[in-house]
């Protein structure tokens, strides 16, 4: 009867790829839950591909180009946050699982390290419109990671093992079907969450805080310039959903970093971000 004493925590699952425009409008979501919750929760990522062949992918959702590029600006509206739309058929690569092989390899470094190279990609495909297929890129971007780059190579160089690392993933899942744009909440036992289209920290944490009775302590996250060190630039929209903030309290906030020396405000996917300085 240990469960009296020590409750099952709550388990939190997703489904990510470096290269899915969902994946950056969640960011917020993870960012904000390991800084409220710690280790009181477990999170489970799973990450995946979106596509192999770019030309089977459209047929499979059958969309022409256009619509695909209609269906990102309709990512904008939904998640809030933005991205690029200025998309070049001709600079689609027609496989992305470089990409996800990449990550595999970064998360042989820690989930932290592998977590930060995941959204290096994420940033340079949906914002900066890069080529996230080639190795140039990928190395820049574990750089960027903090990564050690030749260990990093080296990995990268094993497909047969990342592949092997891509499919041994997500045994603990629940039998739900949990994709790019849900998350799935459990107790552990037998009551379980789904929410699409949650890209609003606040709707995860209802669930959690109601699946765990209450009981979590939450910390109220405060340090803007050291979240923007630790993960790169970030829209207004993500700042102001990590913090808890109404976008004008964020937007002031940054705006004093900016003066103080502590961030830079740069135009990414022709919108602002702010990054650590």
């Amino acid at each position: 009867m240990a469960h009296a004493h020590h409750p099952t925590k709550i388990q939190v699952y997703h489904a990510t790829a470096p290269t899915c425009f969902w994946s950056w409008g969640y960011e917020a979501v993870f960012n904000r839950l390991r800084l409220v919750y710690g280790d009181q929760i477990d999170v489970h990522v799973l990450t995946s591909c979106v596509y192999e062949d770019f030309d089977d992918y459209l047929k499979h959702y059958e969309m022409t180009f256009d619509e695909f590029v209609n269906w990102t600006k309709e990512g904008i509206q939904i998640m809030g946050v933005p991205l690029a739309t200025d998309l070049k058929r001709a600079r689609i690569p027609k496989s992305v699982m470089p990409a996800t092989h990449a990550v595999m390899a970064a998360y042989r470094q820690g989930a932290e390290k592998g977590a930060r190279f995941n959204r290096a990609i994420l940033r340079r495909w949906n914002l900066e419109l890069q080529d996230v297929t080639k190795e140039e890129i990928l190395l820049e971007a574990a750089t960027e990671a903090s990564l050690i780059v030749a260990k990093f190579r080296k990995d990268l160089a094993d497909t047969a093992g990342l592949q092997k690392d891509l499919e041994h993933q997500g045994h603990e899942f629940p039998h739900l079907p949990v994709g790019f744009y849900n998350v799935v909440v459990s107790d552990g036992e037998n009551r379980t969450v789904v929410m699409d289209h949650a890209f609003d920290p606040a709707t995860v944490e209802d669930a959690i805080d109601w699946l765990s009775g209450g009981r979590l302590k939450k910390a109220v996250p405060r340090d803007i310039a050291g979240y923007l060190r630790d993960h790169g630039p970030a829209p207004l929209t993500e700042i102001a959903r990590v913090f808890g903030l109404p976008p004008s309290k964020a937007e002031t906030e940054l705006a004093a970093l900016v003066k103080r020396g502590k961030a830079a405000r740069l135009t990414l996917a022709d919108a602002p971000h702010w990054r650590a300085t």
